[in-house]
């Protein structure tokens, strides 16, 4: 049964506890700032997510993206619960092989792969690497010729869809071929005699919320796919619809985050997006294997970062301000993405937390807040008295 995050917190004598563990004992033990996992969160979403879209389209495989966390404890969990990987560096490609998953189960993802990387990606025998350019391609099979080796690739192709955050999936992007081009570079792999062609892929967006998109994206690919079987009689082994799956930050232990605006809660699961992709993928012309790349979906809400109020100051108009011993270089998505992280005080977590106050890191730069859901100019966050 997957369960809600708040079901790995409890309440003891006004403290903390996440998975039975005092959160102010660490706190003493180790200090601050410190991020703390939970091993039965992150068992949980891996079951969740593969549960999901199995249920859905059963030939699918879940290829964990290292970008999001990867550390080697975290990759070891993932690699006995079933998953597979996506790495976009050669640092992360050694650390997947040292956690021990098979190279047949990782692919390789980046726009800007150094010769050094495609080498060491290659004499891996990983199982497939997603190919972003005409030049790429070209410089992957000198490299599988030299090394005496054929290498399986996917193309990553830009669907042309919009998403309501970072736009990964247009032309204006910087990563994949562009549609009119797709049908002439799987040509070129065709003719090249050290490519193994294994797939397609693309990747629109993160935190993906809503579910037109995902019905673009799929139906886009499946159309694509078909063609290529019509025009060229290629048969893939794979599709790979990247990753994006949303996290709902607005889930949290105090009630005053009911009254945070429903445009910033995710609306639908990942049932829902699963079910969306499989009715595009009921249209193909043969069977076809479905790769998800998730990553934010299956560390965040397992996570947590524990920080100290080191300094505080009142404004002569009444802003009240704390200063905490983590900025936007221990989590920087708060500042560069702009997410809403919800914080709480872990020592006084019966207390109503009804006082607003802005925060902000320790860092000599401006820019070091953290935020409110509705943004900067307000920045509010609210905490105990």
């Amino acid at each position: 049964m997957y369960t809600s995050i708040l079901d790995h917190f409890k309440v003891e004598g006004n403290r903390l506890l996440f998975d039975g563990v005092d959160l102010l004992s660490i706190v003493e033990k180790y200090g601050t700032p410190i991020f703390i996992f939970s091993e039965s969160r992150l068992k949980e979403n891996a079951k969740f997510i593969q549960e999901s879209f199995r249920k859905e389209y059963r030939e699918t495989y879940i290829h964990y993206a290292l970008k999001a966390n990867s550390i080697l404890s975290i990759l070891k969990i993932f690699k006995d619960e079933g998953l597979k990987c996506e790495v976009s560096s050669t640092g992360e490609l050694y650390k997947a092989i040292k956690a021990g998953f098979n190279p047949e189960d990782i692919i390789y993802n980046s726009p800007g792969k150094r010769v050094e990387d495609l080498y060491y990606a290659v004499k891996s025998r990983i199982n497939c690497i997603n190919v972003d350019s005409f030049y790429e391609m070209m410089l992957l099979n000198n490299i599988a010729s030299e090394l005496n080796l054929k290498v399986g690739i996917s193309l990553r192709v830009v669907p042309e869809v919009m998403t309501p955050t970072l736009k990964t999936g247009i032309s204006r992007s910087k990563f994949g071929f562009e549609i009119g081009e797709l049908f002439k570079a799987y040509r070129l792999a065709l003719e090249l005699k050290n490519i193994d062609i294994k797939g397609i892929h693309a990747h629109i967006g993160s935190q993906i919320s809503d579910l037109t998109s995902w019905e673009n994206s799929s139906r886009t690919i499946v159309d694509i796919v078909n063609q290529l079987y019509n025009d060229l009689k290629i048969e893939l082994d794979h599709i790979n619809l990247g990753g994006g799956i949303p996290v709902d930050y607005t889930k949290t232990l105090v009630e005053e985050d009911n009254e945070l605006p429903a445009y910033y809660k995710v609306k639908f699961d990942i049932h829902d997006i699963a079910r969306t992709i499989s009715t595009n993928l009921r249209r193909l012309k043969y069977d076809v294997k479905l790769y998800i790349e998730p990553g934010r979906s299956l560390v965040a809400d397992a996570c947590i970062l524990l920080t100290r109020i080191v300094n505080f100051k009142e404004r002569s108009s009444g802003e009240k301000w704390l200063i905490v011993d983590a900025g936007f270089n221990i989590l920087p998505s708060a500042r560069i993405l702009r997410w809403y992280y919800p914080i709480l005080n872990v020592s006084r977590i019966d207390e109503k937390h009804d006082t607003s106050f802005r925060i902000g890191g320790p860092l000599c730069d401006a820019e070091d807040v953290y935020h409110d859901v509705e943004g900067e100019e307000n920045g509010f966050q609210k905490l105990p008295r």
